[in-house]
Order: C-alpha cells, then sequence, then structure tokens
C-alpha cells in the first residue's frame, strides 16, 4: 500500500543536481493582545511583556521545526490594519482577525492570542491555531502561569510546543494547565 508522506520535495537545480526543497506550511504568530480580566486591581500586560511571551511562543514553534513568517511582517500587518495588541479595545484577537493576517502574510497556518495578568505573579494566556484557507479553529490552549517571568515564559515555548504538533499533526502533548 502507498502512503503520501510529504516532509520536502525534489526540486531540479540544473546540471543533473537535486536538493530538497522545504514543504513545510508556513505559520504566520500574530503577536499576542493584552486581555482585560475585568478586575479592577489587575494590570494589563505591557507591550516588552507582550513582546517577550510572544517571543517565547514563537520559540516553541520553531522547537517543531516549522517555517515561521518573519515577526516584524506580521506586527507591520497587524499594525496597518490599523490593530494595537496592547490595547483590549483595538486588538487583533478573533479568529476572522486572525485568519485575516495570516491570508495578507502568506501562511498557511495562523497562531494567536490573549494574555492576562490577573497578579503580579499570576498570567493567563488563551492561544489557538486556525487553518487560514479555512478559518476552522483546529485548536485552543488555555494555560494558567504562576510565579516569576520565567516560569511564564515556560509555559508559553510549552504552549507553542503544542501549537505545533497540532500543525504538524504529531501525537498531542498534554497541555498542563499551569506551569
Amino acid at each position: 500500500m502507498f502512503r503520501p508522506v510529504a516532509t520536502a520535495a525534489l526540486v531540479f537545480l540544473g546540471a543533473g543536481v537535486c536538493a530538497a526543497a522545504d514543504v513545510r506550511p508556513l505559520v504566520a504568530v500574530v503577536p499576542l493582545a493584552a486581555a482585560d480580566p475585568g478586575l479592577p486591581y489587575a494590570l494589563l500586560p505591557s507591550r516588552a511583556e507582550l513582546r517577550k511571551i510572544t517571543d517565547q511562543l514563537h520559540a516553541g514553534l520553531r522547537g517543531n521545526g516549522l517555517s515561521i513568517v518573519d515577526e516584524s511582517r506580521v506586527a507591520e500587518t497587524v499594525s496597518r490594519a490599523g490593530f494595537d495588541q496592547s490595547r483590549p479595545d483595538r486588538s487583533c484577537s478573533i479568529p476572522e482577525c486572525a485568519q485575516k493576517i495570516g491570508r495578507a502574510v502568506g501562511a498557511r497556518y495562523v497562531v494567536f492570542g490573549t494574555v492576562t495578568r490577573v497578579e503580579a505573579v499570576i498570567w493567563s494566556s488563551a492561544v489557538s491555531v486556525v487553518d487560514v484557507r479555512t478559518g476552522k479553529p483546529l485548536r485552543e490552549f488555555d494555560v494558567v502561569n504562576k510565579g516569576d517571568a520565567e516560569s511564564t515564559e515556560q509555559g508559553e515555548r510549552h504552549v507553542g510546543d503544542c501549537a505545533g504538533r497540532v500543525i504538524t499533526h504529531e501525537k498531542p502533548c498534554p497541555v498542563e494547565r499551569s506551569y
């Protein structure tokens, strides 16, 4: 029985030389958006905190060998569309918006989400993977990170790894709800 498995294709380079061409799906990561928890004492994550947490999400995805759209290109597309990820009322944090951004940068999948800072040492994030062609959400990850910044970074790297496994159709990883 023949089972097609496409991880690479051969491309003719001339003079009888062949090389493997990358056919991994292209993934866009919309910078994570601040979410207002609705608590009077809660602080919104700063731009720097959002950037750092998004970087960890990228790191987890890269660990799966995925092709990632350049971060600055995605951020520029988000900004040009009039969104501000540090402001909950002006962020791109729903599947339809993320799909449009993914389509604009030529991605096959888009990863996006929100970050809430509930207390000084308690953060939560909701991260989703969407198929850009169909707009169908493939998986959502809701995670609470407790502790210092390193704990939050570790949690987001793990979420990125799990999102990457959804995209590559690998065995899903167990997602712990807190780190």
